[in-house]
Parts: C-alpha cells; structure tokens; sequence
C-alpha cells in the first residue's frame, strides 16, 4: 500500500524510515518478494512456489495468532511506501537470544544506508522491548554490502558457517555493548539522512 500511512501501526521512526506492525496489504507484496529469484538468491533460499492464495493463508494465521519466537515489521519509506522487511525469530527466552533478517526489496532503495537505519532501529526497540541479550544473523560471506552494513549496526563476525553448499557468516550484537555503544554516539550517524543521498520520492530540503 503506497502512500497512505498507518500511524496506529508504528514501532519505530528514523529520519527516512517508519518500522510497522504488518497488516493485510502487505501480502501481496511479501508474496512477490518470496517469489524473486534475484532476493532469494541473497537470502541463500529457494522461491517459494505456494500460490498466493495459500500465501495468504499463511500470512493471515501469522496475523491471528502471535507466535513468541517471531515478529516481521514492514519498513516503509519517508513517503509511505512498503519497500521490505525485519523481523526476528527462532528466539529462545533460555538463551536470551533471536536471530534478526532484514530485506530492502525494492532495489532503488539499496546502496543508501536505510539497511543498517533499519536494523539499528529495530535492535534499540528490541532491547526496549524483550528480554533478548544476543541478537545474531547469518549472512552469505560473499554479500559484502549486508556484512558491512550490520557491522556498522553493531554486529561482528563469530563463526563460519556452512549450509548446504553455501558459507555464512554468523555475526551478533550483545545487548550491555551495544547500549553502550549507542550512549557514545556510534549510531548517531545512521539515525538520519547521510549527506548528499537523495531517495526516490523525496523532496530535497
């Protein structure tokens, strides 16, 4: 759904991001997302091959029914436009742990830093809000980009590992240094508009 804002929904607000509870509009371009050779190849998934009306059954269960071990946030632009996701799961309330995935599906918004505004977004509203004291990730070793961008959120390199045929990396952020980190202004940069970026549908200032 484009253009129309759903203020009700909001968790989190940066300078060129709004982070949102899903809702039913968002399906169809989830759907698509799944579908996309080109994001599942970054993900190191398969398409999925549901059609979308079993799609929509299974997003519609999410939405009835909280599962504790998962939540998916919609990431929408400054003008109101669904263009990806975040969301965290497998969280294990024994370890006080989740793994985060985060996808910009729309490619005119890569390459300008909204990756790492997200997921420095999302871990502050995390650690407000769960008990978490780990969040990792896996990321394919050969998507630079996504290794440098989760390393400017907080996250560093902990294991190798190996899935299927592909290597990923296993990187983390620990709640106690990355609240730390924030009081000294490391993500001060990443909370607005880098200088000199100019996203689709934006008015310049």
């Amino acid at each position: 759904m484009t253009g129309e804002r759903l203020d009700h929904l909001g968790i989190a607000v940066t300078a060129r991001l709004r982070l949102r509870h899903k809702q039913e509009g968002d399906a169809l371009n989830d759907f698509l997302w799944r579908r996309d050779p080109e994001i599942a190849r970054f993900d190191g998934v398969m398409p999925l091959t549901k059609t979308f009306s079993e799609y929509l059954d299974y997003f519609r269960r999410l939405q009835c029914f909280a599962d504790p071990e998962r939540r998916m946030l919609s990431l929408e632009s400054a003008d109101g436009r669904h263009i990806g996701n975040i969301m965290f799961y497998n969280a294990d309330s024994a370890r006080q742990s989740a793994e985060l995935g985060i996808c910009i599906a729309l490619p005119e918004y890569r390459g300008a830093g909204l990756g790492t505004e997200a997921v420095v977004a999302f871990l502050g509203y995390l650690w407000n809000e769960f008990p978490f004291r780990v969040v990792y990730l896996h990321t394919l070793e050969w998507n630079e980009a996504a290794i440098r961008c989760f390393e400017k959120a907080g996250f560093s390199t902990t294991a190798r590992v190996l899935r299927g045929k592909q290597w990923f990396l296993r990187m983390e952020v620990r709640r106690e240094w990355w609240l730390l980190w924030e009081q000294e202004g490391r993500f001060a940069p990443y909370c607005g508009v880098a200088a000199g970026v100019a996203l689709p549908g934006a008015t310049p200032g």
